[in-house]
Formats: structure tokens, sequence, C-alpha cells
């Protein structure tokens, strides 16, 4: 019995350890938006409560050389915001932090609008670089000489 409950307390205890602390956070709907087109985010505290008039920063392509800040704007009292993400591509969202907090970021994906022309050109010219290869050898295996004469 005295097992048992060592078990289930070093099981909870471990889950509690895994699971950390609560953590203030961005969420933004649609998961995964769309460049052009508005998304809706959010800013919560630590107790999950919308956190309002906290402003907001997008940063394209962040820690590359090409990276770019835009102002989203402050949340409302319900904590929310409207963005549109003016381009595709890996984003972070982060809150700009006032005196000693720290800045709440979550990072996410932003989609095309639609089917980028260069990517498919890419796609295409690989596409031919790889099976016009493949093709040529096929066609130079089944040119060979007939059979020869055995060697004597």
């Amino acid at each position: 019995m005295k097992t048992r409950l060592t078990g289930a307390a070093l099981f909870v205890l471990a889950a509690l350890i895994v699971a950390g602390p609560a953590r203030a956070g961005i969420e933004v709907s649609p998961d995964f938006p769309t460049q052009g087109q508005p998304a809706a985010v959010t800013v919560t505290d630590a107790d999950v409560n919308a956190m309002r008039g906290v402003s907001v920063q997008a940063v394209y392509r962040p820690g590359s050389e090409v990276s770019h800040t835009e102002d989203v704007g402050k949340t409302a009292d319900d904590g929310t915001i409207a963005w549109t993400p003016s381009g595709a591509g890996v984003v972070t969202l982060q809150t700009v932090p006032q005196a000693d907090e720290a800045a709440i970021t979550h990072t996410l994906s932003v989609r095309f609008d639609g089917v980028p022309i260069s990517g498919l050109l890419i796609l295409l010219g690989a596409g031919v670089i790889l099976y016009g290869g493949v093709i040529r050898g096929v066609r130079s295996l089944l040119a060979l000489p007939p059979i020869l004469p055995p060697d004597t």
C-alpha cells in the first residue's frame, strides 16, 4: 500500500514538473493566417486574463538579415487586436515590454494568398532536370550495340 501511494505521489510530482508554471501567451485565430486576410490576435497573462492596452509588433522573417518589424497596434479591452499579415513566411508576434515585464512572443507561419509563381517555376525546372537526366540515361542504355561475339 505504501509503495502505491509513493508511486502515485511521484507520478503527480513528475506531471507538475513537466507541465511547468502557467505562462502568458499570444493566440492567433486562425492558427495559420493567410497573407492579406485579417486574423484575430489575443494576448493573455499567466492567469489567462485578457491584457488590454498592450502594444503588439510583428517581426517578419525573425533572425534573418532581411527581417523587419511592423507595429500591429494596441489590444482592446478584451485583449484582442485585428492583424492583417502583409507578407508570407515565418512571423513572430511579440508584445512591447513595459518597465520590468518580459516580452511575450509567439512564432507562426503565414500562408501565401495563392500559388507563388516563382515556386511553381522552380518546381517545374527541377522536374525537367531530374526526369530529363533519367530519360537520357535510359536512352543511352537502350542504344547499346547488339551482343558482341565472346572474346576468345
